[in-house]
């Protein structure tokens, strides 16, 4: 069977009614019941509640809202909590604000789970489905699965049928509503404060929540850090050009790969040629429907791959051997396969809608300005993005934004900044400037790690000691310096021994 499957192209990276209503819902609280979070069967068990809070909390989008779209008084949001293993938990629990945009903290967890273990000791664990995701009235699109696709009409036809299938008013599904959701559960809780870890998109989320109620957060963990005054989108390529070619060096500085795969950033670059001439026809093995399958295999289903393989260190070791199968051996299939997976995979992961009305408020409007396309199109990834952000967002009215929405965080509280050297999309210079403005800050960049640090060797345990503690200045990491990322594979057995 031929199949075109279409790569992700967008960024799989715009109030006295509501205060009267956040204060009947804080007197009385919710009620929480056994259930199980998480698709399975990976799901792990969890206690679960609903929380209703209002729908504007008075606040208005920028422009008119849109026609035909409703605006109802409250929505209701899923809550999940973990309990602590003690027998008392400390008044300060923590929440996890997931990524995408358009994760679902719940179906995040079990995925990341072993990282708050320390933390679990003596405090609850908190994950609030942001609206517009998991249980909280999730904004998906009615096609059968994610396609987002370089084809910037398509792109648009898609985005259109998308925002034409909402019910719901998009524009109070951004971060600036989500954090006054948020702020809401807290009271509606009980809890005088939170204790925030935000990964990727959730940092934007946390850095912002401390900006609009510092008063209400103890301390802040950001993972991947995402700088209020960076829009997300034209430095994409650039910063996924940077991570291969410091692949590509440390291969060459490591005996096995060296002599495994000479010349590899030379043959990479004829690989890409090649593929944007000649896509190509490959037959493989689709896991997923336990088949053989076939695409039409692009440089853009190259890149794409490339690029999500790059968020891990551990999909990072087999980039080499899979470059150089593929470059010298004219075998691609082990490349279609990964896209056919990662397709899958963003399906279930993303609510599309809630992307859309995030980075069409808070980024989009921003890119072009700032996007330098010669620098762009010098990258294996182009200026495609771009092209395919504004053909999304074309379909998408903004939302509502705080009008210092950009602006650098001015604080004092806590925080402590985690970052990956070689993360394809929030690289380190990201935190830095995040925490420029953060008096109370300490930045962490792990070596060779890409997209997310939590569940690395000791950092959970420096997250716990952070937690409990709110110092960052005197936190004990040495035994970061024991962290190291995995061996380069040189075949598909493995690393040299």
């Amino acid at each position: 069977m031929l199949r075109k499957i279409a790569i992700v192209a967008a960024v799989f990276i715009t109030l006295s009614a509501g205060a009267f209503f956040q204060s009947a819902i804080a007197a009385t609280t919710p009620e929480f019941t056994p259930c199980r979070i998480g698709a399975r069967p990976a799901s792990v068990p969890a206690e679960c509640a609903s929380i209703t809070v209002s729908f504007t909390h008075g606040l208005s989008p920028t422009e008119p809202p849109s026609e035909n779209k409703s605006i109802p008084q409250t929505i209701t949001l899923s809550v999940a909590k973990i309990p602590a293993r003690g027998n008392q938990a400390a008044t300060d629990p923590v929440t996890l604000l997931a990524g995408g945009p358009g994760q679902s903290a719940t179906d995040t967890w079990p995925q990341i789970q072993s990282a708050f273990y320390p933390v679990l000791a003596n405090r609850d664990v908190y994950l609030i489905d942001q609206r517009g995701t998991g249980n909280s009235e999730r904004m998906d699109c009615p096609t059968t699965h994610t396609e987002l696709t370089n084809d910037i009409e398509e792109a648009g036809k898609a985005s259109a049928q998308c925002y034409a299938s909402q019910s719901l008013a998009t524009e109070w599904f951004t971060t600036s509503v989500a954090v006054r959701d948020l702020d809401a559960v807290r009271e509606a809780l009980g809890i005088e404060q939170w204790n925030l870890y935000g990964v990727s998109y959730g940092t934007r989320v946390a850095l912002h929540y401390l900006k609009r109620f510092p008063e209400h957060t103890r301390s802040v963990i950001v993972d991947a850090v995402v700088a209020p005054q960076k829009p997300i989108g034209p430095e994409i390529p650039l910063h996924s050009q940077r991570s291969l070619q410091a692949l590509f060096d440390r291969c060459k500085n490591d005996h096995g790969c060296a002599d495994a795969f000479p010349d590899l950033q030379e043959k990479t670059d004829t690989l890409f040629s090649s593929l944007k001439d000649n896509p190509r026809t490959v037959e493989f093995e689709n896991l997923s429907l336990g088949a053989l399958d076939s695409m039409e295999f692009s440089d853009q289903h190259l890149a794409g791959t490339v690029r999500l393989l790059s968020y891990s260190a551990y999909g990072a070791a087999i980039l080499p051997s899979m470059l150089h199968d593929a470059a010298t051996n004219n075998n691609l299939a082990p490349f279609a396969r990964q896209t056919a997976m990662q397709i899958s995979q963003l399906e279930g992961a993303m609510a599309t809608g809630m992307h859309s009305a995030v980075i069409c408020t808070e980024d989009a409007p921003f890119i072009e300005s700032i996007a330098d396309r010669e620098q762009l199109k010098k990258t294996y990834l182009g200026d495609s993005i771009i092209d395919a952000m504004i053909a999304t967002c074309e379909q998408w009215p903004a939302g509502v934004i705080d009008n210092d929405f950009h602006q650098p965080v001015v604080s004092d509280i806590p925080v402590l900044a985690l970052s990956g050297d070689a993360d394809p999309i929030t690289p380190p210079e990201y935190a830095t400037l995040a925490i420029q403005s953060l008096s109370n800050a300490r930045h962490i960049v792990n070596a060779h790690q890409g997209h997310t640090q939590a569940p690395l060797g000791c950092i959970p345990t420096v997250m716990s000691q952070f937690i409990d503690s709110a110092d960052p200045k005197n936190l004990l990491i040495e035994c970061l310096e024991r962290l190291s990322p995995p061996a380069l594979f040189i075949d598909a057995n493995g690393p040299l021994p």
